[in-house]
């Protein structure tokens, strides 16, 4: 039987985890997608809200949440690989309303409706499918969803191989250590999420929301890293990759009585 799991290589590179933890503990500037995703979202958080953040790595998406934000709320971090959530315990240990815990997007271990808000940024692109994580996250949110992704007119599957792999191909020619790179059309999310039962509405937004001498000057916490992104013209680039970034922003409405609008 084939290995399902070869392009789950985060558990393997601990190299992205202590870069995500100095970005949480601020020895590190902010992400510009974080930055990104906590202005768009800023506006649909009340006093009081639950947030989860779905691939949290160690925390530096919450930097920039309370960076943006100006009231109270909760926020649950939860991510498939361990080092990552343990390097997120570390950095919030003395924080009130903060928790991290292991947990697998295809199957979110929380009950229907639990979050007022749920944030996915920079995941699904690198999942082998997206249907069961995108209902997953619909699932438990019950006002709004924050999708950070790579969107464009048509769908491809491509997968980023690992140059640092002994072996980069199996006997059946299949890469034994890569990234999904997936870009997904809109029409084809459209067409999912009109599926799901439980969308009200939703937009695309292009992430325009970055200073591209920033996204230039972290390329410098990745040296090692082969996939880092570039700025080339108007765009962000990975390797032969032009990324179309965007941001996919769904509003859920959930009745008082708790059924599901359908």
């Amino acid at each position: 039987m084939k290995d399902k799991s070869v392009w789950k290589v985060w558990d393997e590179n601990n190299e992205y985890g202590e870069v995500f933890y100095k970005r949480a503990t601020g020895q590190l500037p902010e992400m510009e997608s974080s930055k990104a995703a906590a202005k768009l979202i800023k506006d649909d958080v009340t006093e009081g809200d639950k947030i989860l953040d779905v691939g949290c790595g160690s925390g530096h998406y919450l930097r920039s949440l309370r960076s943006a934000l100006k009231i109270n709320f909760f926020y649950t971090g939860v991510d498939a690989t361990s080092n990552y959530i343990n390097l997120g315990k570390r950095a919030f240990v003395n924080d009130a309303g903060v928790d991290f815990c292991l947990g697998d997007i295809y199957n979110l271990p929380f009950d229907e409706n639990s979050f007022d808000i749920v944030m996915c940024n920079n995941v699904l692109l690198h999942l082998p499918s997206i249907q069961k994580p995108l209902n997953e996250l619909i699932r438990v949110s019950k006002k709004t969803v924050l999708i950070r992704t790579l969107i464009g007119d048509r769908s491809f599957r491509i997968q980023d191989v690992s140059p640092a792999s002994e072996i980069e191909f199996n006997g059946d020619g299949e890469p034994t250590s890569f990234y999904y790179y997936n870009i997904y059309s809109q029409k084809y999310l459209n067409y999912l999420l009109k599926s799901s039962g439980k969308v009200n509405n939703f937009q695309i937004i292009k992430d325009v929301f970055f200073d591209p001498q920033n996204i230039e000057s972290s390329t410098s916490e990745h040296r090692d890293a082969h996939n880092v992104t570039k700025i080339i013209g108007d765009f962000q680039v990975n390797g032969y990759i032009i990324q179309p970034w965007k941001f996919l922003k769904i509003n859920i409405i959930v009745p008082k009585n708790g059924n599901v609008l359908m």
